[in-house]
């Protein structure tokens, strides 16, 4: 379900999105979402980074589970993470 969510900006925040919005040709909607977006991505990416601290053992052997995928890509003749098929 779609929710709507107003947001009240003083006029130099409205100004500045403004501004913002038209040197990318888009609307100021569209501007403020995506800047949401990457506001979003960026605290899921710390989070995770943080988590992945957090956790050194779940990282090792998710960094070992990777390696052996890759050498199992070589050993079949498939391209690996290095662009070549060993």
């Amino acid at each position: 379900m779609t929710r709507t969510i107003t947001l009240r900006l003083s006029d130099e925040a409205y100004e500045a999105v403004k501004r913002y919005a038209e040197a990318e040709h888009t609307s100021m909607n569209a501007w403020v979402e995506g800047l949401l977006d990457a506001e979003d991505m960026r605290r899921r990416c710390a989070a995770h980074g943080a988590w992945m601290q957090a956790n050194p053992a779940v990282t090792r052997a998710a960094l070992s589970f990777g390696a052996a995928n890759q050498r199992s890509l070589g050993a079949a003749g498939l391209p690996n993470l290095a662009g070549t098929a060993e």
